[in-house]
């Protein structure tokens, strides 16, 4: 399976947001979705589709838009 392709910075966003959670949500989850939120208000929040290979090891697969923003 073939890692999303998206920034370094996306990256390290996402995966800051699944770690503060992590413990909580992930921990026992070998598939998940975390949804975000962007603090621009024109920018589209994303719901991100990944494989958790064990806590700050996740493996991006898809990401979509949603209707919510912040």
């Amino acid at each position: 399976m073939k890692d999303l392709k998206i920034s370094k910075k996306e990256a390290a966003k996402v995966t800051h947001d699944i770690n503060n959670v992590w413990h909580e949500r992930f921990k026992d989850k070998e598939f998940a979705v975390i949804h975000t939120h962007s603090h621009k208000s024109t920018s589209p929040s994303y719901d991100y589709y990944f494989i958790n290979h064990g806590f700050d090891d996740y493996e991006f697969l898809w990401k979509r838009p949603t209707a919510d923003r912040c």
